[in-house]
């Protein structure tokens, strides 16, 4: 394992350029090395030599829009069409960055030499897949090489600088008011016409992918493991629960500067030198270590006193490990410790001697382990009789058998359901069960089958499914009957969105003589069903006009009000906007405009926008470079995900 020092903050994130080949290099080493590849179904992109089967490019698919479910709170649900294309540019990614030579020497280097970065190979070595992260690393490195290799001298002029400068410091703040879309549903009114017109005017919007209804059993490992078993386990193999020593303690550090020439060190040493002298003083003096902590170190542990918490053997870099362990005595201060990080002082707090666990805390410890050794077997056992019985008999009839009642297994049914769904109904999330959903959907009507369901992380069995697939409905446009409430709901929505805008728009036609929103907004007449509170003056807090984002703060999306503010007059009147939840009026009532004397006095700020501007050419060079490459490999993409 990586020895690493404790720093407790989130790993970094991955450049850009890798965040979705992290993704499919996930899912790729889980088909391709943990098992799983033999029965994918055809091939559906192939990229030079390198082949993806459809099984995998789903389960790729499928992970990018439960990841962004679970990422985006608000707004318009994952485009399958986009996270598709963005995978296919992740294996194209993947398979062009791996021509570069990046060894396991220069991945490791490259780890250790952020805490961040060991941190996060350790939780994944926990997991059981640090060759993932790893192997995720050479691409990055990989990435940063090929970057490194393409780009040509960037300039970036005077103007560019002050250009980004303005951009950034010009600021607007408005007020509005805001017709919000959903507030109109409730006074808008759908026929049966209009919503059949509506529904054949937009079929493909309603079209469903092909649909199965599974009937199962689950039998679970854990439920056939007894509680007498665990606590025999624990009674059996005490020494196992043995704690390891461990030490608590707290540290001041003296840092190295990053990429230290040995004259920096020397001098490091001679400030730490210096450090220890006061240190010795002032606790001497009654002075805290805790408080010297603060004060003097360079560690982000710093915040917390120094502190450093418990630690066993293994978990700190060896000088510091002697000293902790094998040196000082409870309360006693270091002298200078040097490792790869500085120079530390050290003070232990305390030390604790190897004692046996209490039951309590490795019940379910225990548990688990029993779970796989023996629970597991037994419920394949289970399930594999239930499947004799269910063959002969029936689901309810197997259940009835007697060496199956103490179980409390149940028959379930799923309902029809589409192989994109976010949660397989009565089972889980498609995320956790990526494999399981492609294993069904392969399965042909009233054929039985025992179906092993593994964690996704660990790959351990988590259950067995005795499942049947019931039906299957082919992928088609529903009749409108089926679906009519859900398109009277997208009219519904569509129609709201149309008054919405009429409101505004009349009541902004009203406007001749009204100096203010507040005034504006005394002609409005509320519909029926509407209630005046709904409509209030708001005012939105400060904002640029950015290049990347139509979000107003204090205010919500709208690309249209964000240009408009920095066209309009200081107290004009404008609108009417849409936005992503509602149309605007808007009064401008303040600008701030940049500084650019200021500006060009200001040889930091300066050098911040160059930077900025620098990058954002370096990506542009990189995705015309990769352009060019895509376009002059050897890909080719079933007609499914073109």
């Amino acid at each position: 394992m990586i020895i690493f020092l404790r720093e407790k903050f989130i790993a970094q994130l991955f450049m850009w350029v890798i965040a979705i080949v992290f993704l499919v290099g996930t899912v790729f080493l889980y088909t391709n090395t943990r098992g799983g590849g033999d029965s994918e179904g055809e091939v559906v992109l192939r990229i030079n030599n390198t082949e993806i089967k459809r099984g995998t490019f789903e389960r790729a698919v499928a992970d990018a829009m439960e990841s962004q479910r679970q990422n985006q709170r608000f707004g318009t649900p994952p485009d399958r069409e986009r996270i598709q294309k963005q995978v296919i540019d992740g294996w194209v990614q993947r398979t062009i960055l791996g021509s570069t030579n990046v060894g396991a020497t220069e991945v490791e280097n490259y780890i250790r030499s952020d805490a961040s970065r060991v941190d996060q190979y350790n939780l994944y070595q926990q997991w059981g897949v640090a060759d993932l992260y790893a192997d995720n690393v050479r691409y990055q490195l990989s990435a940063n090489a090929i970057q490194n290799s393409i780009h040509t001298l960037e300039l970036v002029t005077d103007t560019e600088a002050e250009r980004a400068y303005q951009l950034e410091a010009n600021k607007a703040k408005v007020k509005f008011i805001e017709f919000k879309y959903n507030d109109y549903t409730s006074i808008v009114e759908v026929d049966d016409a209009e919503a059949q017109t509506y529904f054949e005017e937009n079929q493909e919007d309603y079209k469903v992918e092909e649909q199965i209804n599974v009937k199962f059993i689950r039998v679970d490992p854990a439920n056939l493991v007894t509680a007498e078993e665990v606590e025999a386990y624990y009674q059996e193999n005490q020494q196992e629960f043995m704690t390891s020593e461990s030490v608590k303690a707290s540290h001041i550090l003296k840092k190295f500067p990053e990429d230290a020439t040995d004259e920096q060190k020397a001098e490091t040493k001679t400030a730490a030198e210096e450090l220890l002298e006061t240190v010795n003083a002032e606790l001497t003096a009654g002075t805290g270590f805790a408080e010297l902590a603060k004060e003097h170190s360079d560690d982000t542990s710093a915040a917390q006193g120094g502190d450093l918490g418990y630690f066993e053997r293994g978990r700190m870099v060896k000088p510091f490990e002697e000293a902790a362990f094998d040196t000082l005595k409870p309360g006693e201060v270091s002298g200078l410790v040097e490792t790869i990080y500085g120079y530390h002082i050290i003070k232990v707090e305390e030390k604790k001697a190897p004692e046996i666990r209490p039951f309590a805390d490795t019940q379910y410890e225990i548990q688990q382990k029993l779970v796989q050794a023996s629970g597991v077997d037994k419920a394949k056992d289970v399930a594999s009789d239930l499947l004799y019985e269910i063959e002969i008999q029936d689901y309810d009839a197997a259940l009835k058998v007697e060496k199956y009642k103490h179980l409390s297994l149940t028959t379930m049914e799923t309902g029809f359901f589409s192989r994109d769904t976010p949660n397989i109904p009565k089972i889980g999330s498609t995320w956790s069960y990526r494999g399981l959903i492609d294993e069904l959907f392969d399965m042909e009507v009233n054929v039985r089958k025992v179906i092993e369901v593994k964690k996704p992380r660990q790959q351990e069995v988590e259950a067995y499914l005795v499942a049947t697939v019931l039906a299957k409905k082919p992928a088609a446009i529903p009749a409108f009957e089926e679906i009519e409430a859900q398109v009277i709901d997208g009219l519904r929505a569509e129609k709201a969105k149309s008054l919405a805008f009429e409101a505004a728009q009349n009541l902004f036609n009203q406007r001749a003589d009204a100096t203010s929103l507040d005034d504006l907004l005394k002609k409005y007449e509320i519909p029926e069903g509407l209630t005046a509170d709904k409509f209030p003056v708001q005012e939105s807090s400060l904002f640029s006009r950015s290049p990347t984002s139509n979000y107003v703060a204090g205010m919500g999306s709208s690309a249209e009000v964000m240009l408009a503010a920095f066209q309009m007059g200081l107290n004009d009147i404008a609108g009417p906007f849409k936005g992503d939840n509602g149309v605007y009026i808007v009064q401008l009532v303040e600008r701030e405009e940049a500084d650019l004397e200021a500006f060009e006095v200001d040889p930091a700020e300066k050098a911040r926008h160059r930077q900025a501007l620098i990058q954002a050419k370096r990506r542009e060079t990189f995705a015309n470079w990769f352009a060019a490459r895509k376009e002059a490999s050897k890909l080719w993409v079933h007609q499914d995900y073109r």
